[in-house]
Formats: C-alpha cells, sequence, structure tokens
C-alpha cells in the first residue's frame, strides 16, 4: 500500500471513530463527498461547491444506527454531515463572533459544543427547536442551520484545512443548552461597541438559565 493510501485509511478509520462516537449519543449522521486530490468526489459528478450528502435520500437518510454508521465509513472518507433540526440546531457565525461568545458565554456558566471551520466560520449546536430571534435572523451573518439542513462535523476535510472542535461535546457532557441562551450572547456580542464585545459588556442581557436558577 502506497503512504498516501495508507495516510487515507488512517484518516478513514478517524472519521468513523468520530462519526460512531456521535452516532452513540443520538446524533443523527449522514456520509458526504469528501476532498481528495483537488477535488470533491464520493458521488457520480460530485458537485465542486462543497460536500453534500451520498444518499440518495438526501438528509432524510441520516442515522444514528452503529452497524449503518459502520459501514458507511469502512467504504471510503466520507466527510461526516450532522443532520440538524432533530436533535440539535447548528447556529453559524464568523470567528470573530464567535470568540466572543464563548467568552461571554463562559462567564455565564452556558457550555455549548462549538467547532471551526478553516473557512473562518464556527458553529455552536444547540437544542433543536427555537427559531432565531427577529434580531438575528435579519442578519446574513447569522445562519440557523434547522430541519433539513446539516453541517460538516469534525474532523471533515475542506480544501482549506480540518473542521475541529474548539469545544468538544464531553465539555458539555453531551448535553445540549437551552438556544436562547445562545442567541442572548449573540445579541448582546453584536450590539456591544468594538472592544468591549468580548468583554461581555453591552446591553445587559442574561442567560435564561441564569434566570430559571433564580426562580424569574
Amino acid at each position: 500500500m502506497a503512504l498516501w493510501d495508507s495516510s487515507r485509511a488512517v484518516y478513514r478509520t478517524e472519521l468513523k471513530a468520530n462519526a460512531l462516537g456521535l452516532a452513540d449519543h443520538g446524533w443523527p449522521l449522514l456520509p458526504g463527498t469528501y476532498w481528495q486530490a483537488g477535488r470533491w468526489t464520493g458521488t457520480v459528478d460530485a458537485p465542486q461547491s462543497g460536500p453534500v450528502a451520498v444518499p440518495e435520500d438526501g438528509v432524510a437518510a441520516a442515522s444514528c444506527d452503529r452497524a449503518t454508521i459502520d459501514a458507511w465509513w469502512s467504504q471510503r472518507p466520507y466527510s461526516i454531515l450532522m443532520a440538524t433540526g432533530v436533535v440539535g440546531d447548528a447556529i453559524e457565525v464568523s470567528a470573530l463572533v464567535g470568540r466572543r461568545v464563548c467568552a461571554l458565554l463562559r462567564t455565564w456558566g452556558v457550555v455549548t459544543p462549538v467547532a471551526a471551520t478553516p473557512t473562518g466560520r464556527w458553529w455552536f449546536l444547540v437544542r433543536a427547536g427555537e427559531a432565531l430571534r427577529p434580531e438575528l435572523a435579519s442578519r446574513t451573518d447569522v445562519v440557523q442551520h434547522g430541519r433539513g439542513s446539516w453541517v460538516a462535523a469534525p474532523p471533515s476535510e475542506l480544501p482549506q484545512g480540518i473542521v475541529h472542535w474548539r469545544v468538544p461535546p464531553s465539555t458539555c457532557d453531551w448535553r445540549l443548552p437551552d438556544p436562547a441562551d445562545l442567541q442572548l450572547a449573540l445579541l448582546e456580542v453584536l450590539s456591544a461597541r468594538p472592544g468591549l464585545a468580548g468583554a461581555g459588556i453591552g446591553h445587559g442581557f442574561s442567560p435564561r438559565s441564569a434566570r430559571r436558577s433564580d426562580g424569574r
């Protein structure tokens, strides 16, 4: 086996291990086309705009069945596409906003899984089912991935590099936070003056979880 083929086999094993870990916690996945030799491949005439679902049924084929996941990633080094809108929604922002939101969430004691892409975008995973507030939905730099969508999960590869966890799911014991807390943090950061957003100084929002613990 050539060195290049050997490294791809090791990477496929890493992808499968990560996919099985996500599926074991009930997060539905599907295989996506993958970046190899300077192009997207994995299906006939794979679109070159980015990873897409390999199954013909698209997101409807997403599964967290261990045998299915094992079979998929025993074949090829498919991208790991996490179906959103079932267990969790992903809210995608720029890396700059993502760093400031993470800093603010830490001061609130709120932990959420966060992944960073090599394209300068971060996504936060929260419980599914809550639409974006109008102030966020109107922004082009805030994107919600809900039912019928997906995100490329670590360690999927893009032309620019590898998607990786900034805050792995194990940090919050695989329990997704209230989406309202993340949206409040986004509003705080996006409405704060430059230089103060990272310190969480803005309009004084407080997380829903904190209000609940105070009995309000």
